[in-house]
């Protein structure tokens, strides 16, 4: 296995500043570094020392001045011991990788796992490594892939539940995945469907161009709406929602254009109404398939000339509002039934951004979830996970109620579990029970057990054949016996 660090032999005077064996006071002692690297250094130093003992180390580097850190025994030899260093901040680290490169031998040989390297080529063809140690960038790129090879070291040690907690860690914490697009810290994933939504947010978002966005409920198509607006010109003013199926429809028209005193009874005063109040932002009407016919003539009016109308009043007024429209229905279809004007369907139709539902971003039910757990469980004060067996249910249940779902049961669950770990029950996720007074035989149980085991290991790796004979322990020849033999 080839090195991680670029190890090159020094003769550095450092100075070991650790507890006396009494215990009383501090000792300084003179020696050397023999060999260094950027993470740590053997110091020549005969006196034993036991493995993961803490001391201090000062040393002077040339033309950059004195540097103080810590450092631990890794390795005890019998001319001295390797150190592993702790506090080495960035500044230092510069400056030893400018120290490193002075001394490295000026060899034909890969400095990681001693290949030759007569071609002079840029990047080692054993071990991987790059070998262009005087570019600018080359420090950056090699702690990143150091990192990774250590991480992939140590990660054969963590249980699947660990494994979990980086992941969740990673997603919020350090990649905020969907926070640095700018969109709702809500508005989370990374599979290739939303990552496209959010490719067509980012281009739609500057333009003025009216929006229909489509998709099941509860996948996010208001959160859609306020990321466009949130990333438009118009992002300082308004942002207006109306739900056009929780309001009736007599109630709709005054609520969308005003009315003035005494338009009708009740009217004891004029009011604004959302468009006029919405000028120079965004209204957003969600569940548009539902406006009555006279509502989506009036509607299709104000596209046309952007002028509000109160009701009761002869005057009219322009306004400038940008028209986002949501919707569960398929409108074509509405369109074909009479039930929606087809001229309003390409006014609002000019962009679309339909939305995937969750059962079709397989790889997003865990992250949403995790991200939600993350979040609730902040808000008590608690420290929540979810257990494997969690996982694997919220992996492969279909989330009929998309988003929304996630986020009432995963709140619930931080809510109502009583322990640290969140399990299938907590989520309220029926785990499937085979009914075995249906079954006649022994045959038959295990027919519709490795049937069903094939078919989730197939939807888990896309089909991949070699992925799939690696997950079920079985060889590729095998998994395509089972496919002919389930007609899968």
């Amino acid at each position: 296995m080839s090195r991680l660090d670029i190890r090159c032999k020094v003769d550095l005077p450092v100075y070991i500043i650790a507890n006396n064996n009494g215990g009383k006071g501090v000792t300084e002692t003179k020696t050397k570094f023999t060999s260094l690297s950027l993470s740590g250094g053997f110091i020549n130093f005969k006196q034993s020392h036991n493995e993961n003992k803490i001391f201090g180390l000062r040393y002077d580097l040339p033309k950059h001045g004195e540097f103080e850190i810590l450092g631990e025994v890794a390795r005890s030899e019998s001319d001295g011991f390797a150190a592993r260093f702790y506090n080495l901040n960035r500044d230092a680290k510069l400056k030893l990788w400018d120290y490193i490169k002075e001394n490295m031998a000026d060899d034909i040989s890969c400095p990681y796992c001693g290949k030759e390297n007569t071609q002079k080529l840029r990047k080692c063809d054993k071990c991987g490594w790059s070998l262009n140690f005087y570019s600018q960038d080359y420090i950056v790129e090699h702690e990143k892939e150091s990192f990774i090879k250590r991480l992939d070291l140590k990660s054969s040690l963590f249980s699947i539940e660990d494994l979990y907690k980086i992941l969740n860690y990673v997603d919020v914490q350090i990649l905020k995945i969907g926070k640095n697009l700018d969109i709702n810290e809500e508005f989370v994933g990374s599979s290739q469907g939303i990552l496209n939504v959010f490719s067509m947010i980012r281009r739609v978002a500057p333009t003025d161009v009216p929006v229909l966005i489509t998709g099941e409920s509860g996948t996010g198509k208001e959160l859609t709406a306020m990321a466009i607006h949130e990333r438009s010109q118009r992002r300082r003013k308004p942002f207006i929602t109306i739900n056009c199926a929780a309001i009736p429809d007599n109630l709709l028209e005054a609520e969308l254009f005003g009315y003035e005193k005494g338009a009708f009874t009740g009217a004891y005063a004029s009011k604004v109404g959302k468009f006029e109040y919405a000028d120079g932002g965004t209204i957003f009407l969600d569940e548009i398939g539902e406006l009555s016919p006279n509502l989506q003539s009036k509607l299709l009016r104000f596209l046309e000339d952007k002028i509000v109308e109160k009701i009761g009043s002869n005057g009219s007024k322009k306004v400038d509002v940008r028209l986002i429209a949501a919707t569960n229905k398929d409108l074509k279809s509405a369109i074909a039934k009479g039930s929606f004007r087809k001229d309003l369907f390409y006014r609002l139709d000019v962009f679309n951004i339909n939305l995937p539902p969750v059962r079709e971003r397989d790889e997003d039910k865990v992250i949403l979830a995790r991200y939600f757990l993350n979040k609730y469980s902040k808000e008590m004060n608690l420290n929540k996970t979810f257990t494997s067996e969690a996982v694997n249910a919220i992996k492969t249940y279909e989330w009929p109620g998309n988003v929304r779902e996630i986020i009432n049961r995963v709140r619930r669950a931080v809510v109502m579990s009583k322990d640290a770990a969140i399990g299938p029950v907590d989520l309220d996720l029926n785990i499937p029970v085979m009914q075995m007074d249906t079954m006649t035989s022994l045959r038959e149980v295990r027919y519709s057990i490795e049937k069903q085991k094939l078919i989730e290991a197939l939807r888990h790796c896309n089909n991949n054949i070699s992925k799939v004979a690696r997950v079920l322990g079985i060889s590729r020849p095998s998994v395509y016996s089972l496919r002919k033999k389930y007609s899968l």
